[in-house]
């Protein structure tokens, strides 16, 4: 064998189309011996939602001549720190290039990722109204999105993985390593990475612009422009580009679904064949308002006090499904040569979004545990016993007239439940996020090193419009009276005395129906509330890789490296959110800082290699030491079995782990309301009620949240496949993956749950879960403390079948390909002693732990032509068939479920490069104008927006000119 020479590439898998040579004249000053194997350049090429990432043996090169040494180019494959010129990995990675992103339309590449079919359950996106923040959110394998790492260049990022961060028009590639990696990159790396590459080598100027819009709605539009500017010299390059991207807001009421606009849910069973025909339910918080006076529920339709009828409020309508957002992307990369053997490189990535999200108006609530009211002492038995209330004083001039009008005794109203229509509830982010990398790499001895230094700022400003001060309520739902009779009310703390005027106060009258707040009362009660929330994160990296011995089958490899890892966060509520003195979600702030030093090492060992046969072996060894929680040692072994020329197997075991991320320790703690039961309110009563409660609302109050005294939770991977590339001369060319993977993780991060607890409290008699709950002097639920724990169980298994075929005709050349994720099983159990929960092929609460879509299976598969300048491809996308979880299961028959159809989409894009630079795309998404599938437990529109479409049929157009 020859030994031939190699340059290093930019970290990941070559993605580049398997056509292209990777033979090039090398430096001879850095030229150095590679023994070569049969199958140098194996590459993972053109990856999904179209282009199958299968892995492509490109064939043998030939033996070199002794006088004619040519550079084989070694890279770093993801999940790996070793340099090496055979890109098979024991780990199987799919890659999507740029081109594939292109076609797809979306300037988001968050959204292409999650439609993978290796993707799974139900993140935020720009289509999360309630419960998003404006970020996007992947979701690898299913098992949180915090167990997905997000490099950039193979280095972390500050935000941790929002794509909202990432502009396509600086992506050369992405690659995802669907295997767990803690070996190599520590936390987070559970289910796998996704490594974005970055357009380093381009040299030019790229303008382009894209709009999208779709064909049944008016709204939702979405529009970019990007530039990038590159430029070569002798011993460096730069490359600098922008972006700027709007999207327009949609409400739920502009979308044609019939059941966007109310809300339904599945009564009586077998209703979802026609969902108009299932009960609209809605909010018990009512723009009528609902009030307690006496022992009888009153509402106000307009025509004043009436009993309750028990009526509902539907919300639906004037909710977001679209959110819009603005954002401003600029990143500049660069290398210089400082001397033969030492290269200085450079990445800055600067970014600025404003978001929004629109829910229905305020739902006040005046009970103890949710918001801010008058709270009093009154006799309303009238035998001298004061008992406390949270709501209306009786002699606030708005209830005593609606009370003498309805001839109702004049008394206190508590439990005040108001819908504010007369208001809008909306939520604003204001994101500045920055990050450097400095570094410097080169060769010495034989050795290649790098040292890099990565830092990273995220500023975000959270603003709740829409909110209520305390203070105020306090005085607008006191008493008042027109005691000058002007015809105006003003509060006073004591209506038979004038020197008790409150300056400025102005009466809010909630019992007087719909469009009786007047803008003066708002202003007065109304407020916007500001939090504040900094991360940072500082990342000092240092490695070194070269050969070692030789083996039966070459030179071993091997890398060895560290690190150091600090982030720290900042969380400052408003001032109204910490003293409880606002409406909303209330509580306290928090920061803190967690550190990371680390050790690796890697060995790739060459066991064996004839020629036609080939034996390697990689292990990998990882230890990490935290400042909060101790050290951590993980490992993983993979083998490549080369059987013949066109089979190989391939198999990876190991272990992983997840330190809890800032958000886990350090979000602070505030309220929540969700839905439960207390047992002490249900006749018989249980043992462990000390007496009768009262619930009066399916919600409780509750509060959730970070908790410092978290632990990292631990897990083990295994995956094990075959690459078949079998040849057929000059009919084509087809390759075929089939991998196996399985991944278990112990001490998950979750929640007991509110239900749980007030059960193990009352039911089971744990004293340990009675201490998390607080009651007030009439034993109703005043707090449910409900906040993180290391108490769960995760597993997830399934098949990935990956295949391409490409065919070369005196018509142009033809691409088939399909990706293929068969789930075999998603299991939890969500809290020690509860039985395992299998989710796969279900649908569940999405904003309970693990909720949301577990599809059995998901494929992406298309046929593509080109032919000189045009090309043009059909992709489809499916989804198979779910079993969805009910929202009234004492209403329905024992075990009923939802069948949730399966979903195929269409989608037809062509392109066309003219000569001078100019090229034109567009694309007919969603042909067929499929309809989002009802969810009954859907939590936004009562779908799932990050698994389905939700708009119907939509177009793109896209111009792009290079000078």
């Amino acid at each position: 064998m020859k030994s031939v020479g190699r340059k290093q590439v930019t970290l990941g898998v070559i993605a580049s189309d398997y056509r292209h040579s990777w033979q090039k004249t090398i430096n001879p000053t850095i030229k150095r011996g590679l023994t070569m194997k049969k199958n140098l350049l194996s590459v993972a090429v053109k990856g999904a939602i179209g282009f199958t990432a299968a892995a492509i043996m490109v064939p043998a090169m030939p033996v070199f001549a002794q006088q004619d040494a040519e550079m084989v180019e070694e890279v770093v494959v993801t999940g790996s720190r070793i340099k090496r010129a055979d890109l098979d990995s024991p780990s199987p990675v799919t890659v999507l290039d740029r081109e594939d992103m292109k076609v797809s339309g979306l300037t988001d590449v968050g959204d292409l990722l999650q439609s993978l079919p290796s993707m799974s359950g139900s993140p935020i996106g720009t289509t999360t109204n309630n419960g998003g923040n404006g970020s996007v959110e992947i979701d690898l394998r299913g098992l949180g999105v915090d167990r997905t790492l997000t490099l950039i260049n193979g280095r972390r990022t500050v935000d941790g993985g929002d794509y909202q961060t990432i502009p396509s028009a600086m992506i050369e590639r992405v690659e995802i390593l669907k295997d767990g990696a803690s070996a190599t990159y520590g936390a987070d790396a559970v289910a796998g990475v996704v490594n974005i590459i970055t357009r380093k080598d381009f040299e030019g100027v790229e303008l382009e612009v894209q709009t999208a819009d779709f064909s049944e709605m008016d709204s939702g539009r979405q529009d970019s422009v990007s530039i990038v500017v590159g430029q070569q010299f002798d011993k460096g390059n730069f490359v600098f580009g922008a972006e700027y991207v709007t999207q327009e807001e949609a409400f739920q009421s502009d979308a044609p679904w019939d059941f966007f606009q109310n809300s339904y849910y599945i009564y009586p069973a077998g209703c979802e064949s026609n969902v108009t025909s299932c009960y609209a339910g809605g909010s018990s918080r009512i723009p009528e308002g609902r009030f307690a006076i006496g022992d009888k529920s009153y509402i106000n339709p307009g025509n004043g006090l009436v009993a309750d009828d028990g009526r509902l409020y539907n919300y639906a309508p004037i909710n977001y499904i679209q959110t819009p957002y603005e954002r401003l992307n600029f990143f500049v990369e660069g290398n210089a040569e400082i001397t033969d053997n030492v290269r200085f490189f450079t990445e800055v990535r600067a970014n600025n979004r404003t978001s929004a999200q629109q829910l229905a108006p305020m739902p006040y609530d005046s009970r103890p545990g949710f918001d801010p009211a008058y709270s009093g002492f009154y006799d309303f038995d009238g035998n001298g016993t004061l008992k406390s209330y949270n709501g209306i004083h009786q002699d606030n001039y708005y209830l005593s007239n609606a009370l003498d009008a309805a001839g109702i005794d004049n008394q206190p109203a508590s439990a005040v439940r108001r819908r504010v229509v007369e208001s809008n509830r909306r939520f604003e982010q204001d994101i500045v996020q920055v990050q450097g990398v400095f570094g410097f790499e080169g060769t010495f001895n034989d050795y290649d090193w790098q040292i890099s230094y990565n830092r990273g700022y995220r500023s975000r400003t959270d603003i709740d419009m829409g909110q209520f001060v305390g203070a105020n309520l306090q005085n607008a739902l006191g008493p008042s009276a027109d005691l000058d009779g002007d015809g105006t009310p003003e509060c006073y703390s004591d209506i038979s005395d004038e020197s008790t005027l409150i300056e400025g106060c102005v009466p809010l009258n909630l019992v007087g129906g719909a469009g009786t707040i007047t803008d003066e009362m708002l202003a007065y009660v109304g407020t916007n509330l500001t939090d504040h929330y900094v991360d940072t994160q500082e990342v000092l990296d240092f490695s070194l890789s070269g050969d070692g011995f030789e083996l039966p089958g070459g030179a071993m490899a091997w890398a060895v490296g560290g690190g150091y890892w600090a982030q720290a966060r900042t969380y400052s509520p408003d001032s109204g959110k910490t003293t409880g003195a606002v409406t909303g979600g209330t509580g306290l702030g928090a920061d803190g800082s967690l550190y990371n030093a680390n050790l690796f090492a890697e060995v790739l060992l060459p066991a064996y290699d004839n020629g036609a046969q080939s034996i390697d072996v990689k292990g990998g060894l990882r230890h990490d030491s935290y400042n909060r929680f101790g050290s951590d040692t993980t490992w993983q072994i993979g083998v490549d079995v080369q059987l013949i020329d066109a089979l190989k197997l391939r198999a990876t075991t190991g272990t992983v782990f997840r330190a809890p991320t800032l958000e886990d320790l350090f979000d602070g703690q505030f309220d929540n309301a969700p839905t439960a039961q207390d047992p002490c309110a249900e006749t018989p009563l249980p043992a462990g009620c000390a007496q009768a409660s009262v619930q009066d609302d399916n919600q409780l109050p509750a509060t959730i949240g970070g908790n410092e005294d978290l632990q990292p939770e631990t897990g083990d991977t295994f995956t094990a496949g075959v690459v078949w590339t079998p040849s057929f001369g000059d009919s084509g060319d087809l390759s075929i993956t089939l991998d196996y993977w399985k991944i278990q993780i112990e001490d998950g991060i979750s929640s007991y749950g509110a239900q749980y607890i007030l059960d193990q409290c009352h039911r089971s008699q744990d004293d340990s879960f009675c201490a998390l709950i607080t009651r007030t002097g009439d034993y109703a639920i005043q707090d449910i403390l409900d906040i993180d724990q290391n108490v769960a169980e995760q597993g997830a298994a399934g098949v990935d079948f990956e295949t391409r075929y490409t065919l070369d005709t005196e018509i142009g050349q033809w691409e088939a390909s399909l990706l293929w994720t068969h789930l075999l099983e998603r299991t939890k159990v969500a809290v020690p002693g509860l039985d395992e929960e299998n989710l796969e092929g279900r649908y569940t609460d999405p904003t309970a732990e693990d909720g949301g879509a577990y599809a059995e299976n998901k494929i992406n598969y298309s046929l593509s032509w080109y032919w000189n300048e045009l090309s043009v491809s059909y992709r489809g996308e499916y989804i198979s068939a779910l079993e969805g979880d009910v929202s009234f299961v004492d209403d329905l028959p024992p075990g009923y479920k939802q069948d949730i159809d399966a979903q195929l989409y269409h989608d037809l894009v062509a392109s066309y490069d003219f000569s001078n630079g100019t090229s034109i795309s567009s694309g007919i998404t969603n042909i067929t104008n499929e309809e989002p599938p009802y969810i009954d437990i859907g939590f936004n529109a009562k779908t799932d927006p990050a698994t389905y479409r939700l708009f119907g049929r939509g177009y793109y157009l896209r111009l792009s000119h290079k000078f």
